[in-house]
This record gives C-alpha cells, structure tokens and sequence, in this order.
C-alpha cells in the first residue's frame, strides 16, 4: 500500500510523489486542486513536507 500524507492545499491525503512533483512544477502546470486556497502558495511554502 502506497504511503500518504497529508497536504494543506486539500485537506486530504496525497501521495508523496504528488507533493513533490508541485514543488518543482510551473505555477501552470500544478493541478487546479491545489490551487484553490487563497494563499496556497504560502501554504505550500510553509508545509512540514517542504522537505520531503
């Protein structure tokens, strides 16, 4: 079973390999999804899996 975690950007568990892929991706290229939030960009910043 594939591990999760959980992103603040949804409010649900995510794959690991999906966290990482939208730190490194375009601002135009990261699922809508995760781009709902108002400050999603701080958000993602400032997530204990930055470091992933």
């Amino acid at each position: 079973m594939e591990e999760k975690i959980t992103c603040p950007l949804v409010d649900d568990l995510i794959s690991p390999v999906d966290c990482m892929e939208n730190q490194a991706l375009r601002e135009e290229s990261i699922p809508e999804k995760f781009k709902k939030k108002e400050n999603w960009k701080e958000v993602c910043k400032n997530c204990k899996y930055q470091e992933y």
